[in-house]
């Protein structure tokens, strides 16, 4: 029997991953992916990563032939590990082992963490992986709710777990605040930041969200609104094109699951308002933001409405119409359509609709219009 798939037609201004790749394609390959569940697509990414690292190890075999294992294990780790193989480090393990992947390392220091009751979240290229699109990544992005003082303790759990474990010492004075470490036998390394005592990042972790892997093991990411956040912050700050991939991933395969209205709060803080309008609009989901802020603004519509009416501050063009005029912005009550209409008042443009109910009928704000009614409604809570 034929699969049913719909048609997909690419809004305006949609962008596909690859340049090569149609954007109707790209709609199908997101539509199947929001199909799995988070431990499915982190499964995925592992297979890419294993398949990845078979790969090398064969090349590296058919090149490096004539050396002894223990200068073919030095050999592999240099190469995979690059600036950050330790002069000393020779792997253990076999070619089993050195085909783990960062996923499975993920889940082997979920273990550590939890014994030890240190709060964690994974985030950067495996949480990515897990909420978007399924890719490569060549290592793991931890982050630690722990005190400095508890890194020495940590820094010997992990060495007896089979970690290497350098720089504990600059790490718990403050003077780096990654702890850089590598599972000897599987050639896999990880960076646990030590993480910012800021309300941001606070929020992260209480916002952090536990899936179990397909062996039944939890492990704790970012939440999908925090990765898009985050990524929007650390693209702009390197200028890399594979961050906002990543973006746009998240974007295309969370659809209308992620809370828009709590990206663009946190975008604000951070100056990427601009930038997170333009991912909304290349992954295809800005219909989807701009209702979700009509929804969540609708509630400071009908306060601004309902006192420009107590205040004697509306008029009726014509008997069906109630008409609040702003400084820049009309509201428009219809009681025969029994709709509610925000307009802007240069341009005469209508950026939200909604009937008697609430329900969002239309909306399309610029960036400018969600700053302004921001500002409204803090005013009407004072």
């Amino acid at each position: 029997m034929a699969i049913q798939l719909p048609k997909f037609e690419p809004p305006a201004g949609y962008r596909p991953q690859a340049d090569d790749t149609s954007s109707e394609t790209d709609l199908l390959c997101f539509y199947l992916l929001r199909q799995k569940t988070v431990a499915q697509r982190l499964q995925m990414g592992a297979q890419l990563t294993r398949s990845a690292r078979q790969f090398s190890i064969n090349c590296f075999r058919q090149r490096f032939a004539h050396l002894a294992p223990p200068q073919f294990a030095r050999k592999l780790a240099e190469a995979w590990l690059q600036e950050h193989c330790p002069l000393d480090y020779v792997p253990g393990g076999s070619e089993m082992s050195w085909i783990q992947d960062s996923i499975q390392l993920a889940a082997d220091l979920h273990t550590i963490l939890e014994t030890q009751g240190i709060p964690y979240y994974v985030t950067e290229g495996v949480a990515a992986i897990a909420y978007g699109e399924s890719r490569t990544t060549q290592d793991l992005d931890v982050v630690l709710f722990i005190p400095r003082g508890a890194i020495p303790d940590l820094a010997k759990v992990l060495e007896q777990a089979g970690f290497y474990v350098p720089g504990a010492e600059d790490t718990t004075a403050g003077r780096m605040r990654t702890l850089q470490v590598t599972q000897v036998d599987t050639i896999s390394r990880a960076d646990l930041v030590i993480a910012d005592a800021t309300p941001y990042e606070q929020l992260k972790f209480e916002r952090r969200q536990a899936y179990p892997l397909t062996d039944g093991t939890p492990i704790f990411l970012a939440s999908p609104e925090d990765i898009v956040v985050n990524k929007l912050l650390w693209g702009q700050q390197s200028q890399s094109q594979k961050q906002w991939r990543d973006v746009l991933g998240v974007l295309k395969a969370q659809y209308d699951s992620l809370d828009y209205e709590y990206m663009h709060r946190w975008a604000a803080e951070f100056a990427l308002s601009e930038l997170l309008e333009q991912a909304t609009l290349e992954a295809g989901v800005r219909a989807i933001a701009d209702r979700q802020w009509a929804t969540a603004t609708y509630p400071v519509v009908c306060r601004a409405f309902a006192i420009a009416q107590a205040r004697g501050r509306t008029t009726q063009p014509s008997p069906e119409l109630d008409v609040a005029e702003g400084s820049q912005y009309v509201l428009v009550q219809n009681r025969t359509e029994q709709t509610l209409t925000v307009v802007v008042k240069l341009g005469d443009r209508a950026i939200a609709e909604f009937d008697t109910t609430g329900a969002v009928l239309s909306a399309s704000p610029a960036l400018q219009d969600r700053r302004q009614w921001q500002q409204v409604a803090a005013r009407l809570q004072q």
